[in-house]
């Protein structure tokens, strides 16, 4: 590769170069970043970026200033078991393609991970993947997807296959709700909510829920429109999770995103209980939540829920902007830095139990890319606004 690349953190004259690569070069034919509003949320307000000055995306130009290539990258304060790591999410890879197959790649990922103690990204392009793996990533080729069914006959509606089979075990693990405790709803973040994530996740590995991280990712997200869900009182919460409901385009439907489950084990099968019944006033099919470990779902599943795998005969798709037969879920890449002594040697990669990823994480809660279905998902941003969004 040409001696006189540069690679470092985007500069505010980049940014022009940087929408000029996604609008010629993105691999689909529609690109979220083209979106202002996104764009401005996604790179200029995480709280974890405000401290370093701003957008922290990583640009590679060459010795003339030419853009070659733009890493999608987000800030985020995390924790390994309480000890604060520098984390980040990564987001978007463009390289402009007469720079590839020359190993550029390879020195700006390099240049990502020297700087940085624990990252996380998903579904990378078969061939991008050998470049992870030779930096250190884990790959997991999916990640796990749990499932609660809130209508028997519409989750069928929105199955691949609405076999007998499939309305047998559709039919079979119908959640009953029996709480009868009162829960709230809201759009703001109750005020107890990140001293409860911090007491729930102080022995995990976890992108850390700040009050401000739920406020930017929540309260403020250009797009997409979330509630809050706890039992006890909002400034000092039992349990709390975050829902997002979806509706399906191509076929009549809604689904209940879970993106956070933020619960002791004492209160997480009333949470669950509350998240269905919340669903089932919502008139969606089902609920479902993705991530690493089952240890952060235990009530969920307690509570009627189910890992995708054990029921081989109900397939649900996870993508509705619009409806499609796609089940198998995104991939997902995890990088740890290993330091120190003893225990210190695990980096935050090396125990899948200990990893809390939801789709409240990098860009796991976006929706389909479909063109159409993003003008109908992300209307309230892109009105008047000639980019195409999905």
């Amino acid at each position: 590769m040409d001696a006189g690349v540069q690679i470092r953190t985007i500069e505010p004259g980049d940014r022009a170069a940087v929408l000029d690569l996604y609008r010629k070069h993105y691999w689909r034919s529609h690109c979220l970043f083209l979106n202002p509003d996104f764009f401005h949320w996604q790179f200029d307000l995480p709280p974890g970026n405000a401290p370093l000055g701003g957008d922290q995306s990583v640009v590679a130009v060459d010795r003339h200033g030419q853009l070659l290539a733009h890493y999608g990258l987000a800030a985020t304060d995390c924790s390994l078991r309480g000890k604060p790591l520098r984390g980040g999410n990564m987001l978007s890879w463009l390289t402009i393609p007469e720079a590839r197959g020359r190993g550029l790649g390879h020195r700006l990922l390099g240049w990502v991970i020297e700087r940085h103690d624990f990252l996380f990204s998903r579904s990378p392009l078969p061939t991008s993947l050998p470049i992870f793996r030779r930096l250190g990533f884990r790959y997991f080729q999916q990640c796990r997807r749990w499932i609660a069914v809130l209508d028997a006959p519409a989750t069928l509606a929105l199955a691949v296959d609405a076999s007998d089979a499939a309305a047998r075990r559709a039919e079979a693990r119908a959640v009953r709700c029996p709480t009868s405790e009162s829960f709230s709803v809201g759009r703001e973040v109750p005020p107890g909510a990140s001293a409860l994530a911090r007491m729930v996740l102080a022995d995990s590995m976890t992108f850390d829920r700040t009050d401000a991280y739920l406020r930017w990712r929540y309260e403020q997200h250009p797009c997409l429109r979330y509630e809050f869900i706890w039992l006890g009182a909002a400034a000092a919460p039992d349990c709390v999770a975050v829902v997002r409901v979806e509706n399906v385009t191509g076929r009549p439907g809604r689904v209940l995103r879970v993106v956070e489950f933020l619960s002791s084990r004492t209160h997480a099968v009333s949470l669950a209980n509350a998240v269905f019944a919340f669903g089932k006033q919502q008139g969606c099919a089902f609920a479902d939540a993705f991530g690493v470990s089952e240890r952060f779902l235990a009530g969920f599943v307690a509570a009627g829920g189910f890992d995708t795998i054990e029921e081989p005969e109900l397939r649900l798709p996870h993508l509705f902007q619009p409806w499609t037969a796609q089940v198998e879920t995104p991939g997902l890449l995890i990088y740890g830095r290993r330091t120190g002594e003893g225990e210190g040697r695990l980096g935050g990669a090396d125990d899948t139990s200990l990893i809390h990823l939801t789709k409240g994480d990098n860009s796991l809660d976006w929706p389909s890319w479909d063109p159409a279905a993003g003008r109908q998902a992300f209307a309230p941003a892109i009105a008047g606004n000639g980019a195409v969004a999905a």
